[in-house]
């Protein structure tokens, strides 16, 4: 026997022609997007999937606790901004840090300028707490980071050794910005010294402290000029080459195309005073002082006028 079934045919919605470009349009714009940020994460991975902390294990007594648990809460921002000046793509082993009073053994041999050093070789950071701050430091965290900027520039380094300038100049931009403070003080460097060599700068470095802040400012200016006049990324470039095993000199010359003497040459064909001072007197801070002191003396200037009309008043028998 034949049965024939029969079910009823059920249709499909027809999807109206605007629903279906705009569809068509939203895929196109994910795909686009997915493939965005797969290229992304091939070049800046660290950018996509975030940076991973550097360790610090601190050594602390139980009075400086408080501080120790604000330094382990650093941001992560500057310690990337320390690492793409460096070249490095990872962070390393952890860093040990000692917060030392004047009292501790670590404090004991260290200058009274001094604020912290850095054991390099050994990835340690001494911090001295009870140090009265100076410059180039205007808090404990500049310390910190500028520290760090040393470690960090070894370890880029391969552990092989810096000048003196270049390093402490790295540091110094792993810290700080130039600002107004720095100007001041290069056009004072530039008024009342003579022009020094790098490696007279070098030796600045273990003097006394009004020739230490000199060379700090000396060295910050000169990195800053060499990043200006050359590229951005010269500072891991450098770093690089000197891992791979080139000398500083060499490493320096296949970087920027020019000797040390060329560049120190350079450097200081750039700093005259009208240069520099143009900075100064335009900045924020100078305009402001400039307002403060003008409206200080129109105001003294209309008191004396005040005065002297009194007196007149005095003198001419009114009542006053």
């Amino acid at each position: 026997m034949k049965v024939n079934l029969q079910f009823p045919l059920m249709s499909l919605p027809i999807m109206h022609p605007k629903i279906s470009k705009l569809n068509c349009l939203i895929g196109k714009v994910g795909l686009q997007i997915i493939f965005m940020t797969i290229m992304l994460m091939a070049i800046h991975p660290r950018q996509v999937i975030g940076i991973v902390s550097l360790q610090f294990i601190i050594e602390a007594p139980e009075s400086l606790q408080p501080l120790a648990a604000r330094l382990k809460e650093i941001n992560p921002t500057s310690l990337q901004r320390i690492m793409d000046l460096m070249g490095l793509e990872h962070l390393g082993s952890p860093i040990q840090v000692i917060l030392a009073p004047d009292e501790s053994p670590a404090a004991q041999d260290a200058p009274e300028w001094m604020s912290g050093y850095a054991l390099s070789d050994a990835s340690t950071i001494v911090l001295l707490t009870d140090r009265t701050l100076t410059y180039p430091n205007d808090s404990l965290n500049d310390v910190f980071l500028h520290e760090i900027g040393h470690i960090l520039a070894h370890r880029a380094a391969g552990g092989q050794p810096l000048p003196r300038w270049f390093d402490e100049g790295l540091a110094m931009m792993a810290a700080r910005t130039w600002d107004l403070e720095d100007r001041a003080r290069l056009v004072w460097a530039m008024v009342s010294g003579t022009q020094v060599s790098l490696d007279e700068l070098n030796a600045l470095f273990v003097q006394n402290d009004s020739s230490v802040r000199q060379a700090y400012v000396l060295a910050h200016a000169f990195t800053i000029d060499l990043l200006e006049h050359t590229q951005r990324d010269v500072p891991k470039q450098i770093l690089a080459k000197i891992k791979d095993g080139l000398s500083f000199p060499e490493a320096f010359v296949q970087t920027t195309f020019m000797t040390l003497a060329q560049a120190e040459e350079d450097f200081w064909s750039r700093q005259t005073l009208w240069n520099r001072w143009i900075p100064v007197a335009t900045s924020s801070g100078m305009v402001w002082l400039t307002i403060t002191i003008l409206a200080f003396w129109v105001y003294s200037k209309q008191r004396r006028r005040a005065s002297a009309i009194k007196q007149q008043w005095k003198e001419d028998d009114w009542d006053i």
